[in-house]
């Protein structure tokens, strides 16, 4: 079975619970990958999701919790099964007591580094979920780097959790959210808290909670404390590097170009593809923690880099100007 957090105070996400509905087609042998930034809130839409279809027999949940695991073993432990035969005997059985495709979620927690751990979920999903139909194979990514490597032979339908939008912000259930975790102040900080959670429902929690002993200004300090050595991390992945397996030195490139684009615009990938890819810069993010930046893809053909909310953007902003400044050649006095 699977289970996730269930919070006390929700926040509608009426089209992300639609496209989860959709994406449980049963006659749709198509691998699903549901991804997006940690604390998004993938799990819970995803039960949501499954429990408004009625699907509560029938589910594995697969975690693959460290860079040893491989997929189908890891199955075979959950199902009790001795190997592949048994495993694949289990679901069959499954099936014909359900009289549809059990589900199983193959789920890599944002630690797991390894791309062999997701290559097993790849590999895991074309043959046993797409090519044999012996599941719905679900996998649920909590880092860029993994879901941007995962690729079932371009079988798999991908699905990325952005963060709050615009008009979900204006719900009247956001206000009820903020002051259940921080009271009056989370409330009265509304349009504050989400500047610097870019509409991240965990972080926006965090944030809440935070209001409960510290000031405002405290909060504030400290969260932006903290995008600043991200920042600075980021800029970092050029001694570390670079991007991908040339070692492109472009960080700051990178920071410039989305510091200078609208917020809401982000920069797309395809500028630098010639160079490097979004799966390079995920990687790297993620090797150097430097989430200040992550990948945005409403399609596989539509992927853009983006500022993490607009304090992240404003900051990133500030710092380019002034590495600018610093690089720029000093005019010599004359005496």
């Amino acid at each position: 079975s699977f289970h996730a957090f269930q919070p006390k105070v929700e926040i509608p996400r009426e089209q992300v619970q639609v496209t989860m509905k959709r994406l449980l087609d049963l006659d749709d042998r198509s691998p699903v990958l549901i991804w997006g930034n940690h604390l998004a809130g993938k799990s819970f839409a995803l039960f949501k999701a499954l429990e408004q279809a009625g699907f509560r027999e029938g589910i594995v949940h697969v975690q693959l919790a460290d860079d040893k695991q491989v997929a189908r073993e890891k199955l075979c432990q959950e199902l009790g099964a001795l190997g592949d035969v048994e495993a694949k005997e289990a679901l069959k059985q499954a099936a014909k007591k359900l009289s549809r495709l059990p589900i199983v979620i193959l789920e890599i927690p944002r630690e797991v580094s390894d791309m062999a751990v997701v290559r097993s979920c790849s590999g895991f999903a074309k043959t046993w979920g797409y090519d044999a139909e012996l599941a719905k194979v679900i996998v649920l990514a909590s880092s860029a780097s993994m879901a941007l490597s995962f690729d079932a032979d371009a079988r798999e339908v991908r699905f990325q959790v952005q963060p709050l939008s615009e008009e979900e912000c204006q719900q009247e259930e956001v206000q009820t959210f903020l002051k259940h975790h921080g009271g009056a102040a989370a409330v009265e900080h509304k349009s504050d808290l989400l500047h610097l959670s870019g509409g991240n429902v965990g972080k926006l929690e965090d944030l809440a909670q935070a209001l409960r002993t510290k000031t405002f200004e405290e909060v504030r300090l400290a969260t932006i404390g903290a995008q600043e050595e991200e920042i600075l991390r980021f800029f970092g992945i050029d001694a570390q590097g670079g991007f991908g397996p040339k070692e492109v030195p472009a960080a700051k490139e990178v920071a410039r170009r989305v510091a200078d684009a609208p917020f809401d615009q982000c920069v797309s990938s395809e500028d630098f593809e010639d160079r490097f890819t979004s799966k390079h810069l995920a990687q790297a993010v993620k090797a150097q923690g430097a989430h200040c930046i992550y990948v945005k893809a409403t399609t596989k053909a539509d992927e853009r880099f983006c500022a993490a909310s607009p304090s992240v953007h404003a900051l990133l902003k500030r710092k380019t100007d002034a590495l600018e400044a610093n690089t720029k050649p000093k005019r010599r006095g004359m005496f």
